[in-house]
């Protein structure tokens, strides 16, 4: 059995390899899941849901249900990732996805869909553990781009995915949009099985000693990155819930989907290249500096797209929020594998996914809450949570801002 812990000594070729296969995986998964998380109301209708507020209920639990049950298992996922190896992992899970995702186009009802959801949470966990075997492939100064190609992956999805989901939702109906996705699942299983090649390292000089999930955490200043990536996936999400309520307000009725769409598909492009932009500055600043002055920036950018009378100034301001924020996420990953040893890495970014995951069952039910009571308001809350992540970088992360990016402990 490998071990997920320490650096791995194949050549730049080999490490190249395993890092391009993950962004394979990663892309293949990500395209299928959009196949069918954008039609969740149509499919809660067509499970016989006719009340409209009951319909915004049902799909907020649907949406938060997964990443929750995921995010309480991270650690312990992380945990046994380091122990018996994260490439396991990911099969575990990619595996999973194929079965439950299938069975969820064949329920019959909103509560057996439910239940699909939460078995899907037993499986999730699955970018997380991506990135921590990205972060172990690959010489420690090239850490930070190559956990931005994963993060590209998961973008570009959303360019992707709900164009083409979209099509097979209308011509062959929402339930073959559930059988893509398992099947799209199962393409990237393949690849990660085929592609990736996890290369057992040689022994350290000293034993690193065991530790336990919870000691993890207590590395110094382990527990502000939890926090910045739980904001930083709580803003991402947020912000992609008001562009269609905000939209509808700009534009005309037959306009909104086609204008949200475009909004969204060009935000992700803006994030992606962020993530690979800051990728890049980490080489020459550190990475809690980038984030603090992204987080500065972005906060206000956050606020003025609650005040746009228009849906160009809106594309416009996303997509200036997209370029400061959309690298929030590649820092605080990259945060978290400067601050842990590569052998307790798996169990580190479990902790990472279940502020990751706590941040993606949040904002929804929080965003969708404030919208309802006030457009603007659920804006100025995304700025004003960015400015307090500043804040406790500036004041509790004194030491994230002065590293730079060193080597690996264990190589």
């Amino acid at each position: 059995m490998l071990s997920g812990g320490a650096v791995l000594t194949n050549t730049p070729v080999s490490w190249q390899r395993n890092v391009w296969a993950l962004t394979l995986t990663v892309f293949v998964a990500f395209v299928g899941f959009q196949f069918f998380s954008p039609f969740l109301p149509l499919y809660i209708r067509e499970l016989g849901v006719a009340d409209p507020r009951h319909v915004a209920l049902w799909s907020g639990v649907l949406a938060a249900v997964t990443p929750a049950v995921s995010g309480l298992l991270g650690p312990l996922v992380g945990r046994l990732a380091d122990r018996f190896g994260r490439k396991l992992m990911l099969i575990r899970s990619l595996g999973g996805f194929v079965v439950v995702i299938a069975a969820m186009g064949l329920v019959t009802s909103v509560q057996q869909l439910l239940a699909a959801r939460l078995i899907q949470g037993l499986f999730a966990g699955f970018t997380p553990m991506a990135m921590a075997l990205a972060s172990v492939s690959a010489p420690a100064e090239r850490v930070p781009a190559v956990i931005a190609m994963l993060q590209s992956a998961q973008l570009l999805s959303n360019a992707v995915g709900p164009a083409a989901g979209g099509y097979v939702a209308s011509h062959f109906g929402i339930r073959y949009a559930f059988f893509v996705t398992a099947g799209m699942c199962g393409l990237a299983l393949i690849a990660l099985i085929a592609l990736f090649r996890e290369i057992a390292p040689p022994r350290a000089r000293t034993a690193a000693p065991a530790l336990r999930m919870r000691d993890v955490i207590r590395h110094p200043n382990f527990r502000l990155v939890v926090a910045l990536l739980l904001i930083a996936q709580f803003l991402d999400r947020g912000l992609a819930l008001l562009i269609p309520l905000q939209v509808n307000q700009l534009a005309d009725a037959g306009a909104v989907a086609a204008i949200s769409g475009t909004i969204i598909s060009v935000a992700a492009i803006a994030a992606t290249v962020s993530s690979n932009a800051v990728a890049r500055l980490t080489r020459g600043m550190p990475a809690a500096q980038l984030l603090m002055l992204a987080l500065l920036v972005g906060g206000p950018l956050c606020a003025a797209m609650g005040f746009s009378r228009s849906w160009p100034v809106l594309l416009a301001l996303r997509t200036l929020t997209g370029l400061c924020l959309g690298g929030a996420i590649t820092l605080a990953y990259t945060l978290g594998a400067e601050i842990v040893p590569s052998e307790h890495r798996g169990a580190a970014f479990g902790w990472l996914a279940f502020g990751l995951q706590f941040g993606t069952a949040a904002s929804p039910l929080v965003t969708g809450a404030l919208a309802a009571v006030s457009l603007p308001g659920a804006y100025l809350f995304d700025a004003v949570l960015a400015w307090l992540a500043a804040a406790l970088l500036a004041f509790g992360g004194r030491r994230l801002r002065s590293r730079r990016e060193r080597p690996d402990p264990t190589s």
